[in-house]
């Protein structure tokens, strides 16, 4: 395993942290709405009733997600001299670590299909109905063609890209600097799990995060957890659009 633990001070740290996440958070959750409310009221337009829901906030959510990826950049480049291959942006081995983070994945890959099962099976042996995320409810009853697949665009690369840059490469790396490496894969696959906001795929994403967390400590580049993302993200989108389309040929 690469020890990527770093010695020097001139490295973004926790406080370099918690203002990227203050930013996407006050973005997501206050910006967006905003905007949508000073469209409609300076020019008249309706974002979600003209364009739908769904269109409105994917779109806006990738341009959250772009301006905080640029402002990593910003903090990276500008703040501490740092090239973006210090946050993992390399492809030096690339064909390895894909093929590093493959065979991990189908290693590790029944033991999240285990964990979404025992946690869906407690919830309802003490009568709780699991919840869904919001993204897989708007997918399910999504019926436009141009939306399923901007939708699909965004779940398969975008969220993968951008997700393992803030959480591996950008947080990761800090977390790293101040605790050791069992304790900083833990760190990052807890946090990775909690910005989903869903309890019933908590342990699910928890189990991904540490398998992705470990890749990163392992190969020093983000191409072996962004390959694992995204066909974790691909094998979840195929099932719940076969399971859509199950679900409309028995009605």
């Amino acid at each position: 395993m690469n020890d990527l633990k770093r010695t020097d001070d001139k490295h973004w740290n926790l406080r370099d942290i918690f203002k990227v996440f203050l930013l996407y958070l006050l973005l997501m959750l206050a910006g967006i709405p905003v905007l949508i409310k000073v469209v409609k009221q300076v020019f008249g337009l309706d974002l979600v009733e003209t364009y739908g829901q769904n269109t409105i906030l994917l779109s806006l959510s990738l341009v959250v997600n772009i301006v905080t990826c640029l402002y990593i950049f910003k903090i990276v480049r500008t703040g501490y001299g740092l090239p973006v291959a210090s946050l993992g942006l390399t492809i030096r081995n690339w064909k390895d670590d894909v093929k590093t983070g493959l065979k991990h994945y189908m290693i590790v890959l029944p033991a999240i299909i285990a964990s979404g099962f025992i946690v869906d099976s407690v919830l309802r042996a003490f009568g709780i109905e699991p919840k869904q995320q919001d993204i897989i409810n708007n997918l399910l009853n999504e019926d436009s063609l141009g939306v399923l697949a901007f939708m699909v665009f965004f779940g398969m690369l975008a969220a993968p890209i951008v997700e393992e840059l803030l959480f591996r490469g950008f947080l990761q790396s800090a977390v790293r600097t101040t605790r050791d490496k069992l304790q900083t894969i833990l760190i990052s696959g807890f946090i990775f799990a909690l910005i989903h906001w869903n309890a019933h795929v908590f342990l699910q994403i928890f189990v991904l995060g540490l398998m992705l967390a470990y890749l990163f400590e392992k190969t020093g580049s983000l191409v072996a957890p962004i390959t694992v993302h995204i066909c974790h993200n691909t094998f979840t989108l195929a099932f719940l659009i076969s399971y859509k389309h199950i679900l409309k040929s028995h009605v």
